[in-house]
Formats: structure tokens, C-alpha cells, sequence
């Protein structure tokens, strides 16, 4: 058995949402965080609640509206959110579209469904077709020994959580965001804002990784940079591009130690600076122009162009750190 996928939309590039969020300046030094999607970035997708739908229509002859204001799509979103099971989910489709229509062909009593099978097939088509990528998992435990903290947020049931937890999907993450768990899903902003007040920490020292462009939005509206995900090779470009290519603790190691030797050389020129413009106003000020003036004057001047020349280059080692992600 294989399931279908449904048509992908491709990404607009003159879309005004592209032009937004299609290229970010990114400070590397600040970057604590990598925080990931699980359906389509750990996992391929595996669409499987579509064909478990389709399953369901065609051994009830049904026929299931999915548009995005119809009551699947409501129901839908509540199972995500934690707000209802997946029983719960499974019960009220049969409630809605099946129980309803029996009961006007009038003739027999309308058949009870067996809410557990339909319950299990879910689950079972769920763990048969969601496999772990191993390069993806080899990526986490990089991170991890590059000193970074790794999460996962993702939308989630809690048939696939069970699923997942059953298989030791979840164990190499540091942090666990489930939409069903936490009542919020993704692209809700507050799901995001949750996030980043349990990580205790900034928007800015996160990177996130979603394969969906409307669940990166809300994310870059909050100040974090963003990658989609698209295939794995690129996403190790992408991190390569982010100076993490080795993906080491080296890697990050030398970031830092760059970042902290081009701010104590700024720390220098602000201070030669400072002695400077202090020494040329007294020199200036002084009634004579005292020869001991102007020698402290030429003293600090030469010792402010030393760090300037300094300064420059150390600014120029600095972009070294700063680095861009592109989405197409």
C-alpha cells in the first residue's frame, strides 16, 4: 500500500511574502538555538490523516468536505491543538457525516462504526510509514556536540505522538513543543511566543526549520531566523552557509573566540579614542599650548590611529561572521 500525496503549490518568488522573508542577515555569534519541525523536515510527510480520510469515505460512501471553513478543517484543528482525542476527532466525523445520512435512508437502523479499528488503522498506517531520516538525526546529535541546544515544534495528534514516542523519535531532542500537548498550533503566534518563554531565551539566538513558508512567518515577525527545509543536501548548505560546516564544537568555538577578539579590539579604539578627543580639548584649551600638552596630544593621536587601523580590520574579520539564509 502507498499513500497519495496531494499537488504541491509552488513557492511564488515575486510574492510579496517572499520578498519579506526570502533573505536574512544573520549574526552567527548570537545563534544558541536550532529549533525543528518534525512532518517534513525529520520525517518525510507522510499525509496519512488525507488517506485515512479517504479510507473512511470510501468503506462508508462518504464524501468529506475539507475546505478550509468547512467543520473537518474546525475539528481538525482542535485534535491538533489538544482540544479534543483522536478518538474524539474520529467520533465526531462519524457524528457529522455518517450517522446523520443513515438515518434519512430510513429503512434499517444505521450502522454503529467501529471508532477503536478506524483508531488503529491510524496509528498502524502512521508507524508504517513515517520513518526517521538517519542523515537528519546524525545532524541533531552534531548540533548537540557543537554546544547548541536543540528542540522540536511541531504540529502534532496524539496517535503519532504515541507512535513516535514508542519508536524513540523524540529522545534526541533537548526540548518537546507538541501542538496537542501545548494547545497551540503552528502558525499560531502565541505558539511561538510559548516557545521562546520556555527557552528563556531571544528570538535572535534562534534558527527554526520548517518545510511550510506559512509556518516560518510568524516565526521571522518575532525576530528569528528561518530556514525552509527542502531536502537535506540543501539544508547542509544552508547550515555550511551559516558557518557550521563541520559541525563540530570547533566550529562553534572559533565563532565565538572571533567575535570576543573583535570586541575587545573595539573595546581598545572606543578607549584610545576617548584619550584622544580628551587630550586634543586640553591641548586646545590650554593657554600656551604647552609643550607637555601637545606631546600628550600627539601621544594619544598616534596611539588612536594604531587602534583605528586595528579596529578596521578586526570589522572586516567580523563579517566573516555574518552570514545570510535565503528561502526560495
Amino acid at each position: 500500500m502507498s499513500l497519495e500525496k496531494p499537488e504541491q503549490t509552488p513557492l511564488n518568488r515575486d510574492n510579496k511574502l517572499f520578498k519579506i522573508f526570502g533573505s536574512q542577515k544573520v549574526k552567527l555569534y548570537e545563534i544558541e538555538h536550532f529549533i525543528f519541525d518534525f512532518g517534513g523536515v525529520m520525517i518525510e510527510n507522510t499525509y496519512v490523516i488525507k488517506n485515512l480520510i479517504s479510507i473512511i469515505e470510501s468503506d462508508l460512501n462518504l464524501a468529506i468536505s475539507r475546505s478550509e471553513d468547512s467543520y473537518y478543517r474546525k475539528i481538525f484543528r482542535k485534535v491538533g491543538a489538544g482540544m479534543i482525542s483522536s478518538r474524539e476527532f474520529l467520533e465526531k466525523i462519524f457524528d457529522k457525516f455518517y450517522y446523520p445520512y443513515q438515518k434519512k435512508d430510513g429503512a434499517l437502523p444505521s450502522k454503529h462504526v467501529n471508532v477503536d479499528y478506524y483508531l488503529e488503522l491510524w496509528f498502524q498506517l502512521y508507524s508504517k510509514f513515517s520513518r526517521l531520516s538517519s542523515e537528519m538525526k546524525s545532524i541533531v546529535e552534531q548540533l548537540h556536540r557543537a554546544g547548541y541546544v536543540v528542540s522540536l515544534m511541531s504540529n502534532s495528534f496524539d496517535v503519532h505522538v504515541r507512535s513516535n514516542e514508542l519508536r524513540g523519535f523524540y529522545s534526541m531532542f533537548d526540548n518537546i513543543f507538541l501542538s496537542n500537548e501545548i494547545g497551540f498550533r503552528k502558525p499560531d503566534l502565541e505558539k511561538y511566543k510559548y516557545v521562546i518563554k520556555e527557552l528563556n531565551t531571544k528570538p535572535k539566538k534562534c534558527v527554526f526549520i520548517d518545510d511550510k513558508l506559512s509556518n516560518l512567518i510568524p516565526a521571522r515577525q518575532l525576530g528569528m531566523y528561518v530556514i525552509k527545509f527542502e531536502s537535506i543536501e540543501k539544508f547542509k548548505e544552508q547550515l555550511q552557509d551559516l558557518g557550521i560546516k563541520d559541525l563540530n564544537q570547533l566550529s562553534r568555538h572559533e565563532i565565538k573566540k572571533k567575535y570576543k577578539e573583535y570586541k575587545a579590539v573595539k573595546k581598545e579604539f572606543k578607549k584610545a579614542k576617548r584619550l584622544y578627543e580628551k587630550a586634543k580639548k586640553r591641548y586646545l584649551k590650554s593657554k600656551k599650548n604647552s609643550t607637555k600638552k601637545k606631546t600628550e596630544f600627539q601621544l594619544n593621536y598616534e596611539a588612536y590611529l594604531k587602534n583605528k587601523v586595528a579596529y578596521k580590520k578586526a570589522k572586516k574579520k567580523k563579517m566573516e561572521l555574518i552570514s545570510r539564509i535565503h528561502i526560495e
